[in-house]
């Protein structure tokens, strides 16, 4: 019999099925039942009757069921018109059907902080080159030094 190495890797939890721990997936986890946990994996799919409840890291997830407590989702969380996503969030990039939902806080990592109107931070200020002084080290060196 003949195997699918590519599949060889990847997990599915089906509609029905509870499972309580941690689970470690190198590739896809496509969950149709209730994960109770922890659960790490490159990307996640919730089907409609899935449900997880814990710690989910993932690079890409996508959510038609339910998603609560933890998430850590490194590049992009797709919140489907049925999902619902509870909890803490950590994400790169987001993007929410109509109908989908969102309850909680987020936070987009590696983008620049946001401040509200007239918090910002000052600018360094310029360095200030005195008339006639070298503005850099090649035009020192090419002589064209202040007299």
């Amino acid at each position: 019999m003949a195997t699918n190495i590519d599949q060889s890797n990847n997990l599915v939890i089906g509609n029905g099925v509870t499972f309580k721990g941690t689970l470690n997936v190198p590739k896809k986890a496509t969950i149709y039942g209730t994960v109770d946990g922890e659960l790490t994996a490159e990307e996640i799919f919730i089907g409609q009757s899935g449900k997880i409840t814990g710690k989910v890291t993932a690079r890409a997830i996508e959510v038609e069921g339910e998603l609560h407590q933890i998430i850590h989702c490194r590049d992009h969380l797709h919140i489907r018109a049925t999902g619902k996503v509870s909890g803490k969030l950590e994400y790169s990039q987001i993007q929410i059907e109509r109908g989908g939902e969102f309850r909680g806080e987020m936070q987009q990592v590696g983008a620049p902080p946001v401040y509200p109107a007239g918090t910002a931070p000052s600018a360094p200020k310029p360095n200030v080159v005195a008339p006639g002084a070298p503005t850099s080290p090649a035009a020192s060196a090419a002589g064209n030094t202040p007299n």
